[in-house]
C-alpha cells in the first residue's frame, strides 16, 4: 500500500503507561549515567543488531548482537534512539533500546484528505548529515476500546520553494489524525522525517497545535 511508506498508525492503548511517557528518558534514573543517541542500527542476517552509526558519524560495534522485537528484519537497517555504555573508541555496550518510527514525506496531491489534529510540540532538529529531520511531540491519548481507534501520523510536501539567495527549502506539513482515540493523557512520541529525497537545503515544517500553527524552519 503506497499509505504505507509514509502514514504512522499508532493504538491509543499502546502509548498509554502513564501521565507523561517519554521514549528518551533525559532526567535521572537508571540509564542517567549512560550515553543516550539518535541511531541507525544494522542488523546481520540472522535479525540480530550488531552495529550502530550515531547521527554525528560516529560508527561503533556493539560488544555483543542484540535482538529486539521490531527490529529482527536481517539485513535491515533501523531507526532507534541506543542508551549504551561506550567500552572503546570504536565498540559500545547496548543496555536499553527505544525505536523511532520514519516517515517518508508524500506529496500533497497524493493526499486525498488532510488531516490537522492538534499536537503539543516538544523538540525539532536535523541530524549531523542531513538525513533526518528529528520531531518530539506530545499526543493525547486514553483507553480505547478496539483497533478501530488510532492515531495516524504522516507527512506531506505541499511545495518547494527557490529562495532569494539561490538555496532551496521544502515545506512540509505534518498529518495528524487522532482516530476516535480519547484525549485523556499526554504521552511523548518521537519520529524521524526522512529528507534524503528532498534535494533541498533547509526544511519548513508546519505543525498544528493546540495553540494554533506552529512553523519551525531547519537547515540542513
Amino acid at each position: 500500500m503506497r499509505t504505507a511508506q509514509w502514514l504512522l498508525l499508532l493504538i491509543g492503548t499502546l502509548l498509554l503507561t502513564a501521565c507523561e511517557q517519554s521514549s528518551y528518558d533525559e532526567g535521572t534514573g537508571e540509564l542517567s549515567l549512560t550515553q543516550a543517541d539518535f541511531v541507525e542500527a544494522f542488523t546481520d542476517n540472522h535479525g540480530a543488531t550488531y552495529k550502530v552509526v550515531v547521527d554525528d558519524g560516529e560508527e561503533m560495534m556493539l560488544t555483543a548482537p542484540v535482538t529486539r522485537k521490531g527490529m529482527q528484519r536481517p539485513d535491515t537497517t533501523y531507526r532507534a534512539i541506543l542508551y549504551y555504555n561506550k567500552t572503546s573508541a570504536l565498540q559500545a555496550e547496548a543496555v536499553s533500546w527505544s525505536a523511532v518510527p520514519t516517515i517518508v514525506p508524500t506529496p500533497l496531491s497524493e493526499v486525498k484528505e488532510m488531516k490537522t489534529d492538534p499536537i503539543s510540540f516538544e523538540s525539532l532538529w536535523m541530524s549531523c548529515a542531513g538525513k533526518y529531520l528529528n520531531l518530539g511531540c506530545y499526543l493525547k491519548v486514553g483507553d480505547t476500546q478496539g483497533e478501530q481507534q488510532k492515531h495516524t501520523l504522516g507527512v506531506v510536501l505541499t511545495h518547494k520553494q527557490r529562495n532569494d539567495d539561490g538555496s532551496s527549502t521544502a515545506y512540509l506539513t505534518l498529518y495528524h489524525d487522532q482516530g476516535g482515540v480519547p484525549a485523556y493523557y499526554s504521552s511523548k512520541f518521537y519520529i524521524s522525517i526522512i529528507c534524503s529525497s528532498l534535494n533541498c537545503d533547509s526544511v519548513c515544517l508546519t505543525l498544528p497545535t493546540f495553540q494554533g500553527e506552529l512553523v519551525k524552519r531547519v537547515k540542513r
